[in-house]
């Protein structure tokens, strides 16, 4: 959720593409097979230190793909069903990657963050897709951001 990337990006990553203790980054190979370097907060460098450190314990450490599972890379598909299972033992309903990548979207514009910075980091060529991934909160947004202004229609 800290990065927005898509589930192909994330199954894609290799060790090498993540950088957790200096610019908090991954690069991942986007659609068009486009690089693209995808931000991510201290709190996601955690977990991901940890994850690295857990993961150099495996008989396949050497492996160059970041995510692996108990037979070995995980995929697309893999990311998803462990996501899943992971949610339902958590008592959640079932989670997304894809809803992650939304509610990135979400949060990132009302914490003031510029559209075209979003569609930069999202991988996003056409504003149609800004539109698209912010319209689920988009009413929500607006009525805060009316909150947050000091009304015109105050003195009338």
């Amino acid at each position: 959720m800290a990065t927005g990337m898509r589930r192909s990006e994330c199954a894609g990553l290799r060790v090498d593409d993540v950088d957790v203790m200096g610019d908090k980054t991954a690069t991942v190979l986007g659609k068009g097979r486009r690089p693209r370097v995808c931000q991510f907060d201290a709190k996601t460098a955690q977990a991901l230190a940890r994850y690295l450190r857990m993961r150099a314990q495996r008989p396949d450490a050497e492996s160059p793909w970041l995510w692996l599972g108990t037979r070995g890379r995980f995929g697309d598909s893999g990311i998803a069903q462990m996501l899943i299972r992971r949610s339902k033992e958590a008592g959640l309903p079932p989670l997304h990657l894809h809803l992650f990548r939304h509610t990135f979207a979400h949060m990132m514009l009302p914490a003031g963050m510029q559209e075209g910075d979003l569609m930069r980091l999202a991988g996003w060529k056409a504003r149609q897709m800004l539109a698209r991934y912010g319209a689920s909160a988009a009413d929500e947004r607006a009525r805060e951001a009316y909150r947050h202004i000091e009304s015109p229609l105050r003195d009338i």
